[in-house]
């Protein structure tokens, strides 16, 4: 393949439009906001957002599209040369609806901020492979990510899978260090403006591991020794969404146009999931319009879940799901995030930048919506024995003190809690990963009993998570370590530090 065409490929197809706060590329140059019959949407060239060239057939407004015949609406989409334009276009009225990523919306939410007005009314997507961290041969795990540098686009989507992949292995964004001299203790944050720039860097060598699209994971394991994909949205499936924000006096005003668009869009969605040649179509006009490969805007989707109806009201919380991430915790667990971080100021609670009515509207009259709208279907893992996880795949190890009487392995309350707040949302957002629990006892007490204890310990908080949560039994791989570590420590007799879990995700 020419370079040019890859490149082409790179810019155009995956990527750009998985960052809140990424780069506009490639497009039209002029806006021309709506004219009051036609919905003006900014968008990036990312293959998340087929759905909209299967609906408008191009980026202009025309007559000869499902949009239009089938919904009555005209619409153009707009691709800007960078993401503050087009947020500057929004809030000038140039633009009525445009895209962001659900976590990292709490950096432009600060109080005060200009984009207050903003309502955030849709999920479009999911990343799930669109995003990678990649690293050098020198890290095997996430704990090895201290310490080194990073290549990452900084309040991005990137961002939030860096940081969420950091805790899974008990780091928090307090270890990571931006400062442009290196902490042995830290995780060294190497600042850049996207993806594209990440990988390249880390092509360059000039760092150990970096955020980056798909296909640059791909083509940097191919191209640089000893590299490899660490962790990526197919693990980390439930992190990076992308939706569209609209200002309140613009839904209020066109509250039966954005609804029929709303309901469009999710027609189109389920078309993507299901029809192959839906997808090839909504790639041609893609392609055409932004003078990109359709092979890999094709190759593209396939990195992608288009969210449905169910998909929705799960995430806005309208129904009882208790394995699915919602919109709410996602947003303001982030939000919080970002602004320890000092990327943003006193940020806006989700009840404040969300608004589900429509969403709301459409599932309590799913008539509205055609083609298949259930949620998507939960991912089913074939049983792994212990002794068939191989130490490489073991990628992450979150350490949880859970409590239990002596020679009990009941979970209290207390351990429930401790379980649910420290562990269960990333069962949630890992939701592509297989997950080992290890029990482990203190050095008191005979070896055999701690070595059942500990596995029935292990045992009981996976049975805790399959019934609460509904994840599938299979995900889990239980282990009983005993007192094995206490004793490999020089530990005797009772040990607190000893007496706890490890939650390990597999990549396998």
């Amino acid at each position: 393949m020419a370079l040019t065409k890859f490149a082409k490929a790179l810019i155009g197809v995956v990527g750009v439009g998985a960052v809140a706060g990424g780069l506009y590329v490639a497009g039209q140059k002029g806006l021309g906001g709506s004219d009051g019959d036609v919905i003006t949407i900014g968008t990036n060239t990312y293959a998340g957002f087929l759905p909209f060239m299967y609906l408008n057939n191009g980026a202009d407004p025309n007559e000869d599209c499902i949009l239009y015949k089938d919904y009555g609406l005209k619409a153009k989409i707009i691709v800007q040369d960078d993401f503050a334009a087009g947020r500057s276009a929004f809030k000038s009225g140039d633009i009525d609806l445009i895209y962001c990523t659900a976590d990292a919306l709490g950096v432009e939410m600060s109080r005060g901020s200009d984009m207050n007005d903003a309502k955030f009314i849709n999920i479009s997507n999911w990343s799930r492979g669109a995003d990678a961290i990649v690293v050098n041969s020198k890290i095997r795990t996430v704990a090895d990510l201290r310490g080194k540098v990073v290549a990452c686009s900084e309040g991005t989507a990137s961002n939030t899978l860096l940081i969420n992949t950091l805790e899974t292995n008990n780091m928090n964004y307090s270890e990571i260090n931006t400062s442009s001299s290196v902490d042995p203790d830290k995780v060294n944050l190497k600042i850049v403006a996207s993806g594209l720039d990440a990988a390249s860097i880390f092509k360059a060598g000039q760092c150990d591991a970096a955020v980056v699209f798909s296909p640059d994971d791909q083509d940097i394991v191919s191209s640089v020794p000893g590299s490899k994909v660490l962790i990526s949205t197919k693990q980390a499936s439930s992190i990076i969404c992308d939706g569209l924000i609209a200002k309140q006096s613009y839904i209020e005003k066109n509250r039966e146009k954005v609804t029929k668009l709303l309901s469009a869009l999710l027609y189109a969605n389920s078309q993507m999931n299901n029809n192959p040649s839906a997808v090839k179509q909504a790639a041609k006009a893609f392609a055409k319009a932004y003078q990109v490969d359709e092979d890999f805007v094709i190759d593209g989707s396939q990195n992608i879940y288009y969210a449905t109806l169910e998909d929705e009201a799960n995430f806005f919380g309208l129904t009882t799901c208790t394995s699915c991430v919602k919109g709410e915790d996602l947003y303001n667990k982030m939000a919080g995030t970002y602004e320890g971080l000092g990327l943003c100021k006193n940020p806006l609670p989700w009840q404040k930048v969300a608004d589900g009515s429509i969403i709301e509207s459409l599932f309590d009259n799913p008539s509205q919506v055609k083609g298949d709208q259930k949620a998507e279907k939960v991912k089913e893992f074939t049983e792994v024995k212990a002794v068939e996880v191989k130490e490489e795949e073991k990628i992450s190890n979150k350490t949880v003190s859970v409590e239990y009487d002596v020679n009990s392995d009941v979970l209290n309350q207390s351990a429930r809690e401790v379980i649910t707040r420290e562990f269960v949302p990333i069962a949630k957002q890992f939701s592509g990963a297989r997950i080992m629990i290890e029990g482990n006892t203190d050095n008191t007490g005979s070896a055999a009993l701690n070595q059942d204890l500990s596995y029935r310990r292990a045992l009981s908080i996976k049975n805790f998570l399959v019934k609460e949560y509904k994840f599938d039994p299979n995900r889990f791989i239980v282990v009983g370590n005993g007192s094995q570590k206490a004793i490999a420590a020089g530990s005797q007799g009772s040990d607190p530090r000893y007496r706890m879990t490890e939650f390990k995700l597999v990549a396998k």
